[in-house]
């Protein structure tokens, strides 16, 4: 599973996304688009901080 680890953070954070687009996630004050940005730039983080090894 190592050797996965920079698709699985991809994954989680897709899943997000799709979870956020199918259940209607609204935050008070925030539009979705900028809450879909946020979530994006948060799963690039992620993706970007799991090392590269195996």
């Amino acid at each position: 599973m190592a050797k996965y680890r920079k698709f699985i953070a991809a994954l989680v954070g897709v899943a997000v996304l799709f979870a956020m687009r199918r259940f209607d996630v609204e935050v008070m004050g925030v539009d979705s688009i900028v809450l879909e940005l946020v979530v994006s730039a948060l799963t690039t983080a992620g993706v970007y901080q799991v090392s590269n090894d195996g």
